[in-house]
Parts: C-alpha cells; structure tokens; sequence
C-alpha cells in the first residue's frame, strides 16, 4: 500500500490494476510573506539586544565592584 503512495506522488508508471488511486488532496504548501518574515526577524533582533544588553549590564556591574579601589581609612 505505501509503494502505492509512493509511486502515485512521484508520477511513476504504473502496472494496469495496480495504484490506480491518486490522493484526492495535494500535499498543503505553506508561504510566509516576506513582511511576515521582517517583523518576526525585526522582533527576535531586538529581543536578543535587550537580553543581551540586560546580562551585559550585569556582568559590568559585578566586574566594577570586584575592581573597586579599596580604601582603608585610619
């Protein structure tokens, strides 16, 4: 039965009597515009740079305090 579906996807000949059924539906195709695809990128751009800038930010504020001049008062 597979080789049926396999031979009447792929436009093969075939035998008389053997898959004479084609699908009734095609395969659905799916098609993200391009604008679509711009917003999303857009998007994942500026949540990676908010991320990014957030843990930075941190990373900076613990490597200062690390390299703070210690000063001793006597």
């Amino acid at each position: 039965m597979s080789d049926c579906l396999v031979k009447a996807f792929s436009g093969c000949a075939c035998p008389p009597g053997e898959c004479v059924e084609k699908p009734t539906t095609p395969a659905p195709v799916t098609f993200v515009s391009w604008r679509i695809q711009a917003i999303a990128c857009l998007t994942f751009g500026f949540l990676a740079a908010i991320v990014s800038a957030a843990w930075m930010e941190t990373q900076f504020k613990t490597r200062d305090l690390q390299n703070q001049e210690h000063v001793s008062w006597k």
